[in-house]
């Protein structure tokens, strides 16, 4: 938390932690202009009430989670992937000999 001028601010990962918004998705509403945010000494703070008004504008927790869950099971899906493709060719990396 840093105050200037009676004005409080949050660090981005006090935001993160605060609000239950990822860090990614804040820096993603700054570059839209959606978010206001003030950078000193190379770390980014937000006045609480910015983040609030942002959230109740912008941010919709169902398309977040529908959004996670859709990262979720490409990640599962990419991962069973891979362990099949390392069954097929026998999980090991040794050249296969052939057959006489």
């Amino acid at each position: 938390m840093l105050k200037i001028g009676g004005v409080v601010l949050i660090s981005m990962s006090e935001a993160v932690k605060q609000f239950g918004i990822s860090d990614e998705t804040l820096r993603r509403a700054i570059r839209r202009k959606q978010l206001q945010a003030i950078r000193v000494s190379g770390r980014t703070f937000f006045k609480p009430k910015d983040i609030e008004r942002w959230k109740e504008r912008f941010y919709h927790e169902f398309r977040a989670a529908a959004v996670r869950a859709r990262w979720e099971r490409h990640r599962k899906r990419r991962k069973r992937a891979k362990a099949k493709g390392s069954e097929a060719s026998g999980g090991d990396n040794e050249p296969q000999k052939d057959a006489e």
